[in-house]
């Protein structure tokens, strides 16, 4: 956002895993884990959705 030629705030948005999909990285070691017994499935998955926002507000003067 700009006021004068000034930026005020800078904001991001971050979104990871949207849909929710369980997935494994196969270069990690726990994808050979026994079964899950929460999900039946064999082997460790990572996290479900992240949602992340940033604000960023400059201070001082140019």
């Amino acid at each position: 956002m700009t006021n004068t030629g000034r930026t005020l705030f800078s904001l991001y948005l971050t979104v990871q895993n949207l849909f929710d999909i369980a997935y494994q990285s196969h270069q990690n070691r726990l994808k050979y884990f026994g079964i899950n017994e929460a999900t039946g499935r064999a082997g460790v998955f990572n996290m479900g959705r992240n949602v992340s926002v940033k604000v960023v507000v400059p201070f001082g003067r140019k």
